[in-house]
Formats: structure tokens, C-alpha cells, sequence
């Protein structure tokens, strides 16, 4: 009889322990998961999100911080109430839009540097040559305009500097062609200025 007792008793045992140890698993279970990092709140952060509309109708959605980097758009998103609206730029097209924007994302890590060494211009002065070598001066003074428009003062300096030394020891009829300037003078007038300030043409490169 006892050992029937004891044969009865051993399946009720085994079972009371085997529960225990799924509960003993379960609840280890449960703490490894809550010590470990949420993959939705920490993997899947994604950047914010800044959305321009352009002249021509195209919407733009670039990076936050890229975004910050044009003056105009920032003072318009630091205003109380704009939320996550789209941000019209009626005097800013869409190719223009995508030169500044190429720009600002090579020049982003040279706005962390405090110091403008020489080591900071050199790398500059590299990314600026890339950027505007295949660019011809009629988008250059478009891309000035729209750089203005938009406040973005580092592409401003190099444009402004691009469009001074493609002017460098041109001619007066060349300088007038490329910004179509009309002479105030008559031909007359023109050719005694000549004469009077020949140090002036002197040294002019051919056109």
C-alpha cells in the first residue's frame, strides 16, 4: 500500500515541479526583456524631417539639421505654431535647391569645428573647387540668389568669391556681357575715360 501511495505521489510531485520551473523560467524571461534595449525606440529613431516647397512646386524633405543650416528656414520653424507644416520658397527652384542642399550636407561636419584653422580652409577651399567646377557663372548668380533668399552665409562666401575670381582681369565689355549691364556712357565719353584711367586697362586678360 505505501508503495502504491508512493507511486500515486510521484506524478503529482513531478508536475507541481515541473509548473515551478516554468514559472521560475517565465519570470527570467521576463526581466532579460525588460533589461534589454527596445530596438523600436532606440534602432528605429529616425532623424526629424524638415519639408521645403520650391518655386517650381517641388516638395523637398531633407534632415533637420541640414535644414537648420539655411537661416531663413530656421527663424521660420523656430516661430511658435508652424508645427510640422510644409515651408513655401518662392524665390528659391527646385535645381537651385538641390545645389545648396548637396553643398550644406559635404560642409555639415566643418560647422562643428570652433576653430577656423588653416587645415579647416584648406578642406573648404577643396569642397568649394569641387562644387563649383562644373557650375557655369549664369548658375552661379543663380545659386547666389537663392543662397541669399535661404541665409546660408558659408555658401554665399564661396559663390561670391567664385564670381570674383572668374572676373578677375576681365575686360569692362566682359563684365558688362556676363552681369548684361548696359554703359551709361556714350562712345565718346567712354574713350576719354579710357584715356584718362589707362592704368586701369592695363593687364585686362583677352575675353
Amino acid at each position: 500500500m505505501s508503495t502504491e501511495e508512493k507511486k500515486i505521489e510521484d506524478p503529482a510531485s513531478s508536475a507541481s515541479a515541473t509548473e515551478e520551473n516554468k514559472s521560475e523560467a517565465s519570470a527570467s524571461a521576463s526581466a532579460s526583456a525588460s533589461e534589454a534595449p527596445s530596438t523600436t525606440e532606440n534602432d528605429g529613431a529616425e532623424k526629424k524631417k524638415i519639408s521645403l516647397k520650391t518655386s517650381d512646386g517641388e516638395v523637398f524633405e531633407i534632415d533637420g539639421d541640414i535644414a537648420m543650416q539655411f537661416q531663413t528656414v530656421k527663424s521660420f520653424f523656430q516661430d511658435e505654431g508652424v508645427g510640422d507644416m510644409v515651408m513655401p520658397l518662392p524665390n528659391v527652384h527646385s535645381a537651385e535647391l538641390v545645389n545648396i542642399i548637396d553643398f550644406c550636407t559635404k560642409t555639415q561636419h566643418l560647422h562643428r569645428k570652433v576653430e577656423h584653422d588653416e587645415a579647416w580652409r584648406k578642406e573648404l577651399r577643396k569642397i568649394s573647387t569641387d562644387f563649383v567646377r562644373e557650375l557655369t557663372t549664369d548658375r552661379v548668380m543663380e545659386l547666389i540668389l537663392a543662397a541669399d533668399f535661404l541665409h546660408v552665409d558659408l555658401l554665399l562666401e564661396v559663390l561670391n568669391q567664385t564670381v570674383a575670381d572668374r572676373i578677375k582681369n576681365k575686360s569692362v565689355e566682359h563684365v558688362r556681357k556676363l552681369f548684361g549691364v548696359e554703359s551709361d556712357y556714350t562712345p565718346e565719353e567712354e574713350q576719354k575715360l579710357r584715356e584718362e584711367y589707362a592704368w586701369a586697362f592695363e593687364g585686362v586678360d583677352e575675353d
